[in-house]
């Protein structure tokens, strides 16, 4: 299956969380145009504006000046922190008209994974940099330049534990001779989910180093699995090999015991000896002893009353990642 039909095919699987995100963007856009219109008036704008309400019987009867004194908002906002809240809104509006750019990254032959991953995900966290000024401002705890910083990026590493839930899919392509899977690891949190769409050889079994109980790990070369990566409320990733590879998927869901959370439907016949990318045989023949390792587990009898491994209950989201929230509609997932 060519590069970019597997690239729509994650996307399309992703497609959920995508929407869902996006929509977010949107209803958080227009509420920030509606915090600009309420507060843009100056003085005076507001008292033409009591007078034009009251008609001709205000004139000479109300001093509409201090009337309109009376209906000032608590925050008074100056040029420049309008200003700011001006450039946070077109960010956002910015992002939520970007297409599938916004959630694909391709790694150049020869270029480092890691890097590329990190970048795409500061340019993402920009609508949350963009949405703090704006709860920042608020509140009343704005503060210039030191927080406008974050419209022009907003690394994952900044990101609360309310906007890793929130975090949309991203796609990744990649030649198999620069999958250095296990570098992705600090990313896989939250609800953070990446799919690799890998081009060419690569080892047989590149993501056996990031199984952990609540992290959800695929491996596929049909897109078979990708539904359920989709859907997992944690952690996840997930890429598209070539047949030759290792076929797995480890689901958090499954309980507790190994067994029940790992399924592996396909082994290579050989073990591999070629160097790719810097990894040797010997390394990629390890992946492979581990995997199978971890397959040959034995079943463990799940406790009575546990159906599934029970998450760790989050740590209650911040406002600001509450409220981003509550602009989403995820129904449909």
């Amino acid at each position: 299956m060519p590069s970019d039909d597997r690239v729509e095919l994650a996307l399309t699987a992703m497609q959920g969380q995508r929407d869902a995100f996006r929509a977010a963007l949107g209803s958080t856009a227009e509420q920030v145009q509606s915090f600009l219109n309420e507060h843009r008036g100056s003085e005076n704008g507001g008292a033409h504006r009591i007078a034009a309400e009251l008609g001709p019987f205000a004139a000479g009867h109300f001093n509409t000046d201090r009337l309109a004194t009376l209906f000032e908002s608590e925050i008074r906002l100056d040029g420049l922190t309008l200003e700011t809240i001006e450039q946070a809104r077109d960010t956002i509006a910015e992002l939520t008209k970007r297409n599938h750019d916004l959630f694909v990254a391709h790694v150049k032959p020869g270029g480092d994974v890691r890097e590329v991953v990190a970048r795409a995900l500061e340019e993402i966290g920009r609508a949350f940099g963009a949405v703090r000024i704006f709860e920042l401002t608020r509140s009343g705890s704005h503060r210039g330049n030191e927080h406008a910083r974050s419209l022009g990026s907003f690394p994952f590493v900044k990101w609360s534990k309310g906007e890793r839930r929130l975090a949309p899919p991203l796609v990744v392509t990649v030649d198999g001779a620069d999958l250095r899977a296990e570098r992705l690891a600090e990313f896989l949190d939250g609800a953070q989910k990446i799919v690799l769409v890998v081009r060419g050889k690569c080892a047989p079994a590149p993501l056996v180093r990031l199984i952990t109980p609540g992290t959800f790990v695929i491996q596929t070369s049909d897109g078979t699995g990708l539904d359920r990566l989709a859907v997992h409320d944690g952690p996840g990733i997930g890429a598209l090999l070539p047949t030759d590879a290792a076929r797995f998927v480890h689901d958090p869901a499954g309980g507790t015991p190994l067994a029940n959370r790992l399924s592996v439907t396909h082994l290579p016949d050989r073990e591999p000896r070629l160097t790719i990318g810097g990894v040797s045989g010997q390394q990629q023949s390890e992946e492979l002893r581990q995997l199978r390792a971890l397959a040959a587990a034995p079943p463990e009898a799940t406790p009575a009353g546990e159906t599934a491994q029970a998450a760790a209950p989050p740590a209650p989201a911040d406002k600001l990642a509450a409220w981003l929230l509550s602009q989403a509609n995820f129904s449909d997932l």
